[in-house]
């Protein structure tokens, strides 16, 4: 029994060590990271808002898989045809001292009104990458034992080198629309598409030629609010009404590779708080789902236009390799701030950065939407 678990275990390693490779970290609350997943969302909310997100994958395994990012992201409609500027900071961890991979991206966005109801934003971003193996912690099959496991030396010879650095770049766009009927007071749809890796950059170890695959991400989210309160311009009055009930269903497909995933769900806010249940499969049978997500959140209002949202989804593996690696688990801690702009042109302000409400332009696309 202990020699299948050790060989289990050491599997599960490599495929862990083979996915980090080949495919960028996922997160279940794509739609609390969408400047990662598309450099066009940068700017398409109006004001600042700032994003802290943590996924720990497979909990009961050995080692520390866990995915960070922060992003921020600014709005600046003062200046015509520009979108904003946003920074994305990522860290993934693929087992203890196993590989490594630091990012830091700067994305600009440039938007275009299509009518008064509808818009498109297109951005690209410039990321610089810093991988990072530890060759001591890797075990090669000349230093197994059928009987005791890992018990001899390996006659691979590491390279000296750990590291390897490499820019990489990223585009999207995104389309946005409003619309109201007699049943909803307001209805939102947001749809996205992005390419990262654009250029393919080799991240080989051994001086190789091992170019990362290009990744593909399809987003697309509908919000249907009810009894919004009459005004839909959201910084004219506050999200946490009593009577503010948001539907809000999507999905988002992934391909990179011999990778592909989607998930489709639905999030619900009734006054403060969030809940919503996701499906994510690899093939296209909804009956066959890999996981089943569930979510539920806080949305604190700290004044009339800035506030915090905080949401935790649990991952449950449907398949039978939940007895080993456990249900995943992913925090998102959200600051969001509406009045909040870079170039005021001498407008009057309620402090540094901050603009006058009463100059904001008041069209429903500037509504916060979830």
């Amino acid at each position: 029994m202990k020699k299948t678990s050790l060989y289990l275990l050491i599997i599960l390693s490599l495929m862990v060590l083979k996915t980090s490779v080949a495919q960028d970290p996922l997160f279940s609350q794509f739609y609390n990271n969408p400047v990662y997943y598309n450099p066009a969302a940068v700017g398409l909310n109006p004001g600042l808002r700032a994003r802290f997100n943590i996924r720990e994958q497979w909990p009961q395994l050995p080692g520390d898989l866990r995915s960070y990012t922060f992003s921020m992201d600014i709005a600046e409609r003062n200046i015509p045809g520009s979108g904003g500027l946003g920074l994305v900071v990522m860290s993934d961890n693929a087992g203890t001292g196993y590989l490594k991979t630091s990012t830091v991206g700067l994305s600009t966005s440039v938007r275009v009104p299509l009518q008064e109801n509808m818009v498109t934003q297109v951005g690209i971003m410039t990321s610089f990458v810093q991988k990072r193996l530890n060759w001591d912690n890797l075990v090669f099959t000349d230093q197994l034992n059928p009987v005791y496991g890992n018990i001899y030396e390996s006659s691979f010879q590491a390279p000296e080198n750990g590291n390897i650095f490499y820019p990489d770049f990223s585009a999207g766009g995104i389309f946005r629309f409003t619309e109201s009927s007699n049943v909803f007071s307001a209805i939102q749809g947001t749809f996205g598409l992005a390419v990262h890796h654009l250029f393919r950059p080799n991240e080989s170890f051994l001086g190789l030629t091992s170019p990362l695959p290009r990744k593909l991400a399809i987003t697309g989210d509908i919000i249907l609010e009810i009894d919004g309160g009459g005004d839909k311009l959201y910084f004219q009055r506050q999200e946490s009404s009593k009577g503010t009930f948001k539907f809000n269903p999507g999905f988002i497909y992934e391909s990179q590779a011999d990778f592909k995933t989607y998930a489709v769900g639905v999030n619900i806010l009734k006054s403060s708080i969030y809940t919503g249940v996701w499906f994510r499969n690899r093939t296209t049978e909804l009956t066959k789902s890999n996981d089943l997500i569930f979510m539920l959140g806080l949305n604190a209002p700290l004044s009339g236009n800035t506030r915090m949202k905080i949401n935790y989804t649990y991952d449950f593996v449907l398949t039978e390799i939940r007895t080993v690696t456990g249900c995943s688990h992913e925090v998102s801690i959200i600051l969001e701030l509406d009045d909040f702009n870079i170039f005021n042109r001498g407008r009057s302000s309620g402090g540094f950065g901050f603009s006058n409400r009463n100059y904001r332009s008041k069209q429903e696309l500037e509504c916060c939407p979830f």
